[in-house]
């Protein structure tokens, strides 16, 4: 019996000590944000599809520490992405490029190779987004232009939070390179062949 009183003395002192004792951290959820560049929408209307190879179909956030190691990819424990990438990246880009309301001709398939936070120091990252836009026919058979990117954003420090900027900040201006690009497609008549 004195066994009993002893624990259930012990629960009632833990649990009104709890707000002292340190909790475990907890995952922080990040996004692209709401706010895109300010740029005129393509004139090339298109529906955009973003594919991704398998290891940046998670939520992780990637980073590399390169003046270890070029080849190791590592992850954040504490900070998570809210969606896949692509997925991040996909609704990025429709809200940068679609034009509302126009009937779309050309679909837009962007395949990226990379989407990772790069160390060149401990105290030195930039975002690094690369891969390959194809401008594809309403038959989803005729390619009519293609575009490797491959750009890179400074980060403003060493943390998830400065390569989620960094990295916004890096589809930001895919989505400026992607519009000129579709704007140079329609100036040279190659939006016609999405017709076909």
């Amino acid at each position: 019996m004195k066994s009993f009183w002893a624990s259930a003395l012990l629960s009632i002192t833990l649990a009104a000590c709890g707000p002292l004792l340190p909790r475990s951290p907890t995952s922080e959820l990040h996004d692209l944000g709401s706010q895109r560049a300010a740029r005129p929408l393509a004139r090339v209307p298109v529906l955009t599809d973003v594919r991704a190879p398998n290891w940046l179909d998670g939520t992780a956030i990637h980073y590399r520490l390169a003046y270890e190691s070029e080849t190791r990819r590592r992850s954040y424990a504490l900070s998570r992405w809210a969606a896949p990438p692509a997925e991040l990246l996909s609704v990025a880009l429709r809200r940068m490029l679609d034009s509302p309301g126009a009937p779309s001709t050309c679909r837009l398939v962007v395949e990226l190779d990379e989407f990772i936070q790069v160390f060149d120091r401990p105290d030195d990252s930039a975002a690094l987004i690369s891969g390959v836009a194809t401008l594809v026919g309403a038959n989803g058979r005729t390619i009519v232009d293609r575009m490797r990117f491959s750009l890179t954003e400074k980060a403003t420090g060493a943390d998830a939070p400065s390569g989620v900027a960094a990295l916004s900040r890096g589809v930001d201006a895919l989505g400026v390179r992607i519009a000129d690009w579709l704007d140079r497609a329609e100036a040279e008549g190659l939006s016609r062949r999405c017709e076909s």
